[in-house]
């Protein structure tokens, strides 16, 4: 869990620098072409609603779904890749992200954290599991990995009030559970199958994503006898 104190509901906030949709299309990786809806275009305002983006599509049924409607990631990692690895990213749509932000990563936001953009309200469900894909697109065959292990996972939110979010529009946190589990902090948890502990832990924090509340129950049930017995 975070160690530093929670900013005052209203204090947090963001900012839209790019939006993005994208629509089934092949990936080329060596001598394969990959079905993806990872490749995405900006557009200057889009309707967010609980089934969607217009013109967003995803490929595979296990990556879309009402706690996965809008993926976010921040400016702010753009600059850590290509600082750290030499990454030569494009100014969006990196991480075939739909909201490209500033000023709002994994490790300010919480699970669970409500905020209001243009005039729709979006609420964090859960950090993006990378998939190969990232790799894939960025040509480093261990970049799904170095993404997972540095938690700049990216932000999967789910909608709650539906709306036109527009490039330029702040995103602003309206409500904060009290549980403290930042995005990172849920990240760092799912990624690490032995600790029964803090799966335990995480998977009491209401508003995150079925699909990862599934995955901790897993782990604990599959975990040692003692295990169990001690939590």
């Amino acid at each position: 869990m975070a160690d530093s104190p929670d900013p005052p509901v209203g204090d947090l906030s963001g900012r839209i620098v790019w939006l993005c949709v994208g629509g089934a299309s092949l990936l080329r990786s060596g001598d394969q072409e990959i079905r993806t809806g990872y490749l995405k275009t900006p557009v200057d305002e889009v309707r967010v609603s609980r089934a969607g983006l217009p013109g967003d599509e995803q490929v595979y049924e296990t990556h879309g779904g009402p706690d996965r409607v809008v993926l976010s990631y921040s400016t702010e990692h753009y600059e850590f890749w290509r600082s750290t690895l030499g990454l030569d990213f494009p100014e969006y749509a990196a991480l075939g992200e739909n909201f490209t932000t500033t000023g709002l990563t994994e490790f300010e936001v919480h699970v669970g954290d409500v905020f209001a953009v243009g005039d729709a309200v979006v609420q964090a469900a859960q950090p993006r599991s990378p998939c190969h894909k990232v790799a894939a697109r960025h040509r480093r065959p261990r970049f799904t990995i170095e993404v997972a292990r540095s938690h700049r996972t990216g932000i999967l939110y789910r909608v709650l009030q539906e709306g036109t979010v527009r490039v330029g529009d702040t995103m602003r946190l309206v409500a904060r559970e009290p549980h403290g589990y930042s995005i990172a902090d849920a990240n760092r948890i799912l990624i690490d199958r032995r600790d029964v502990d803090g799966a335990r832990a995480l998977l009491r924090v209401d508003s995150l994503a079925e699909a990862k509340k599934a995955e901790l129950r897993d782990r604990i049930a599959a975990a040692p006898t003692d295990r169990k017995e001690l939590s």
